[in-house]
């Protein structure tokens, strides 16, 4: 799957864009991921991380 079909299944599959970047990065197919979202994601999932631990305290 090319990275532009990659960016096209975020707009339609999380869940699957999910499943084949796992799929990617665990082949080292790194050429093919779709950096933009990837990034995007990692950095949504640290701030949910930070906004959890201010909850808690």
């Amino acid at each position: 799957m090319s990275s532009l079909n990659l960016k096209n299944l975020y707009e339609i599959d999380d869940d699957q864009w999910l499943e084949e970047t796992i799929k990617l990065l665990k082949n080292k197919e790194f050429n093919q991921l779709d950096w933009d979202n990837l990034i995007e994601e990692l950095e949504d999932l640290g701030r949910e991380k930070k906004n959890a631990v201010a909850s808690l305290l």
